[in-house]
């Protein structure tokens, strides 16, 4: 996995007064979100994450599960759509992610101070 996301398509993530800069890389799951933008669910806040039920889960293929995480990722876990904002370092034991995207350096501040529970809207930036 990589830091940064070089090709790939730059969205907004509104919680909110608060708008996060992201960019989704080039999946099958990332495309199949940007078909459905705007796309709304209701996050709620974990140890490592903010994770919302999706109301349908997004396609995927099979070969982009992985395991763990880098701090700022955006990730499908199962029908759990997740920005993981902290634990890279203890994150090997989770598996079946699937990143989608990246929030922007930068930006992970603003994810670590949101509320517990948030509405998510996810559009192009």
């Amino acid at each position: 996995m990589s830091n940064t996301i070089k090709n790939g398509t730059a969205v907004a993530l509104i919680l909110g007064n608060t708008t996060i800069r992201a960019t989704l890389n080039e999946s099958t799951t990332a495309k199949d979100l940007l078909s459905k933008l705007p796309y709304k669910v209701t996050l709620n806040r974990y140890e490592f994450d903010y994770c919302g039920v999706m109301q349908k889960s997004l396609a995927f293929d099979e070969a982009d599960k992985h395991n763990g995480w880098e701090n700022g990722d955006i990730c499908l876990a199962g029908s759990y759509f997740t920005i993981l904002f902290d634990g890279e370092e203890h994150s090997a034991s989770h598996s079946g992610l699937i990143r989608i995207g990246k929030v922007e350096e930068g930006d992970l501040s603003k994810v670590k101070s949101l509320a517990s529970e948030v509405e998510l809207t996810v559009s192009l930036a």
